[in-house]
């Protein structure tokens, strides 16, 4: 009993709290590695095994495909088995599955291992959310989700000179190899040191099984939900120009601003930096307005008001012939998106109880690659038929149009925020 009352201390909630966050930033920071390994190699690539940009957008579209199915079905499944077990298995997973991108040979097999990576790469966010939802209060949430999203930028901005380092020394294909064991080694502290904390106490306490099963939610009330579509809505056009970054910027500054690999290496990481300061902003900026007094959900909606704004300044980058100035563009892009992203994955925490966050968060992240599934095949025809400028222009348009849509489903909305008790307690 002693034991169940030090945890629930505040001091000792905000340790294991901080922890928390640390083991959720360094798996994100693992994720976004891997998941960039392929768009730093696409240039190398696509010359040893033949590809077109068309067909390199197929390859992007097999990870999209699988990972817009499994973000609305992993959100379930973390939601059922746990954050501790759902996020462990799918990292081991998907660690597995990269290492196995070293034994790719043709525009074949990379679809079929980039399909198989995105089974375990959709569990991220849900789980990540799930397990700030979790174990913080309204009040710390935006901060916390900002805290491990850091890791949305950290990882595509350590990738390309990391990757291309491994590659220049080793080949690629040991690229694959040792990004994928970082996942391995990640999941051993993981499984050592995390739980969810009511359940913890009550398995002191009683002597039960850690994990306790939950009634499903159905699907039902989420598609019923104006607030769950508001979520959807602004993934659906947000989504898209963040993986239009993630996967086609190394090709786009080969293909049209002429860098080789180890320019790719120097450059392409620099907006990433951007992102990572709007991700850590967009934290604080909506944890302040609520401080403040001002209602969580317009405190989000503020915070991707100006992200909009920002991401707009896309339509620049046709203008511009010197790369220094490309690259400010792009990294006031980025920072506007990371900006934006926080936000909007911190509303499902705002708006739903624990037990449903992983399953809104799914379906918004569904509706997010299904976004980025129809923006990337329309990216790959256009570049390769025209040029990278229409790409660009819609990229400053699916901001806005998405704020629009999701501030008029808010508006309608009396749903209140939710506020969490000590230890993720629902309150009486």
């Amino acid at each position: 009993m002693t034991n169940i009352v030090e945890e629930d201390r505040p001091q000792a909630r905000a340790t294991k709290g901080r922890t928390v966050v640390l083991l959720l930033l360094a798996v994100t920071i693992i994720n976004y590695i891997t998941r960039q390994t392929l768009p730093v190699l696409a240039p190398a690539l696509q010359k040893e095994m033949h590809f077109s940009s068309l067909q390199y957008s197929y390859v992007l579209n097999s990870f999209l495909v699988v990972y817009a199915v499994m973000y609305l079905l992993m959100g379930r499944f973390v939601d059922l088995v746990g954050t501790r077990n759902g996020l462990g298995i799918a990292v081991i997973f998907w660690s597995v599955i990269q290492m196995l991108h070293a034994t790719a040979t043709g525009l074949i097999s990379l679809c079929v291992w980039r399909a198989l990576l995105a089974i375990g790469e959709a569990a991220i966010i849900p789980a990540g959310v799930k397990a700030v939802a979790e174990w913080f209060d309204a009040k710390q949430r935006g901060i916390a989700v900002g805290a491990f999203e850091m890791g949305l930028s950290l990882g595509p901005l350590i990738a390309p000179p990391l990757v291309v380092w491994i590659s220049l020394r080793y080949g690629w294909q040991q690229a694959f190899l040792l990004t994928g064991s970082l996942g391995l080694v990640w999941a051993v502290p993981w499984f050592w040191l995390y739980y969810t904390p009511e359940r913890r106490a009550a398995n002191r306490a009683q002597n039960s099984p850690d994990r306790v099963p939950q009634r499903p939610i159905p699907w039902a009330e989420t598609f019923r939900s104006r607030e769950a579509w508001a979520i959807a809505v602004a993934r659906f056009f947000a989504d898209p120009v963040w993986y239009f970054f993630l996967f086609w910027i190394p090709k786009y500054l080969s293909d049209s601003r002429g860098l080789s690999l180890s320019g790719i290496a120097l450059f392409a990481w620099i907006p990433y930096l951007a992102s990572l300061i709007g991700g850590i902003a967009s934290g604080a900026a909506s944890g302040w307005l609520v401080r403040c007094g001002v209602d969580t959900k317009k405190a989000r909606l503020w915070v991707m008001f100006v992200s909009a704004i920002l991401v707009s300044s896309s339509v620049l980058t046709v203008y511009l012939s010197r790369l220094l100035w490309v690259m400010i563009v792009m990294s006031i892009v980025a920072f506007g998106m990371q900006f934006w992203s926080v936000s909007v994955d911190t509303l499902p925490t705002d708006l739903f109880p624990p037990e449903r966050t992983a399953q809104v968060v799914g379906f918004g992240g569904f509706m997010g690659a299904l976004g980025g599934i129809l923006f990337t095949a329309g990216t790959g025809y256009v570049v390769q038929h025209y040029s990278y400028t229409p790409v660009w222009v819609a990229s400053g348009l699916m901001y806005p149009f998405g704020l629009a849509l999701s501030f008029l489903l808010l508006r309608r909305s009396s749903r209140p925020a939710v506020e969490v008790a000590p230890l993720g307690l629902r309150p009486a």
